[in-house]
């Protein structure tokens, strides 16, 4: 005879289904873009995009070297700012790569 399986609580149900659509990183990644607009200045904000987040060190494209090597003059203050807003992270690093930020309009 199997085991019997008591009721899944409807959370772990709606939860497992969203991870295997990958829709709860779609919200984080949002929540994530969201908070980087909040805590960097608009210029800076229009040429950078985050990227994912692997083994609390987020990834954070930038359209050039300039803006790069300010980015990375601030790392420090700016891992703060994001792990205050986002405690769950609880990010180490940031590692900034120059790249296409925004798809050009053909």
């Amino acid at each position: 005879m199997g085991k019997k399986r008591g009721a899944v609580p409807i959370g772990n149900v709606v939860a497992d289904i969203l991870a295997r659509k990958g829709l709860g990183r779609q919200e984080a990644t949002l929540e994530l873009d969201r908070v980087w607009n909040k805590i960097i200045e608009k210029p800076l904000a229009e040429i950078t995009r985050c990227g994912q987040i692997r083994r609390q060190r987020l990834e954070v494209i930038v359209e050039n070297s300039t803006a790069m090597q300010e980015l990375t003059f601030r790392k420090q203050e700016l891992i703060n700012l994001l792990n205050r807003e986002i405690p769950q992270q609880q990010l180490k690093d940031i590692r900034f790569r120059v790249g296409t930020v925004h798809q050009k309009n053909k």
